[in-house]
């Protein structure tokens, strides 16, 4: 008797194991309704009365600029950078403002020069080098602008580069 019911287990164990096999190896299965296209008119009216409906949203642009970058190099000359500003279509203008070049000094940043800038009008990419001539070796600096662009609405977008140490 004992023999049989351990048959019976060993069975079931068996059967158990087929079965979670099967359950994990089939694929999921999708599932399709379809709507019922006779049905009856079931349209409904709704009327609302002395209600007042308001719509508060504001509805703010898309980003139109891409690549607002300051590319920086340590030369002989100096700090050179170069500012590239790009829209995805022609801009009515397009440019880079208010240019800092920051040098760190043991209790923050310090200026040391500074340029209203530059843009195109009607482009889709603006691009322009400046220098820093007095630079010195072994210091840290970082520059900061603002790119901006007037496609579809006047957009702005402020860089900085954060810290780099100046080496030659």
């Amino acid at each position: 008797m004992k023999k049989s019911k351990r048959k019976k287990r060993g069975t079931k164990l068996l059967a158990l194991f087929m079965l979670m096999v099967l359950v994990i190896s089939t694929p999921n299965l999708k599932v399709c309704a379809e709507e019922v296209v006779n049905a009856p008119n079931t349209d409904i009216s709704v009327e609302i009365t002395n209600k007042e409906v308001a719509y508060s949203s504001v509805v703010q642009p898309l980003t139109t600029m891409f690549d607002c970058e300051i590319i920086m190099a340590f030369t002989l000359e100096g700090l050179e950078m170069t500012f590239t500003t790009s829209c995805v279509d022609i801009a009515s203008v397009i440019g880079v403002k208010d240019i800092k070049v920051q040098q760190k000094m043991w209790y923050g940043w310090k200026t040391v020069m500074t340029s209203k800038g530059a843009e195109n009008h009607n482009e889709n990419l603006f691009a322009a080098d400046l220098t820093y001539p007095d630079a010195v070796n072994g210091k840290t600096y970082r520059v900061i602008c603002t790119h901006y662009a007037d496609y579809d609405g006047y957009e702005e977008v402020e860089n900085n580069t954060g810290a780099f140490k100046f080496v030659l």
